[in-house]
């Protein structure tokens, strides 16, 4: 996603570091992602959104209302988490760090979105691929 102004000239003049700070949380990066989710709920998917950096995880699931989960999550909310994802029809996203890569099983999932990646293995990628490619039902 292209850069706002602001963000693009504070981009050509920072370091590393905050420059991927900066291209994770563009605005516009954001709004894309905003209705890619809401486009998709209502077709009825079902949605994980990746990201390997917690604080945009916690951003984008705090400015979108939506749950997550991350490493710090304690086992009794992960699991309350994934099972409202399943069951109910008014959790239709859910965000999640790389814990998300292994062991869990989402077969609900049906769209996958990854607004951070730490350009992780082909392993990894997938890994997230199958959430969505797995057999339904």
């Amino acid at each position: 996603c292209p850069m706002t102004k602001e963000f693009y000239a504070e981009y050509l003049v920072a370091d590393m570091s905050r420059k991927t700070q900066l291209y994770i949380m563009n605005p516009c990066k954001f709004w894309c992602t905003q209705a890619l989710i809401e486009y998709h709920e209502r077709c009825g998917d079902k949605i994980i959104v990746f990201s390997d950096s917690v604080p945009a995880l916690h951003e984008y699931a705090r400015k979108l209302n939506r749950p997550f989960i991350e490493g710090k999550v304690g086992q009794t909310e992960r699991m309350s988490v994934l099972d409202h994802f399943k069951r109910h029809p008014d959790v239709n996203t859910i965000f999640i760090t790389k814990v998300g890569d292994t062991s869990i099983d989402l077969p609900e999932a049906t769209v996958i979105i990854q607004i951070s990646s730490h350009f992780g293995s082909r392993r990894q990628e997938a890994q997230r691929l199958g959430r969505i490619l797995r057999p339904k039902g």
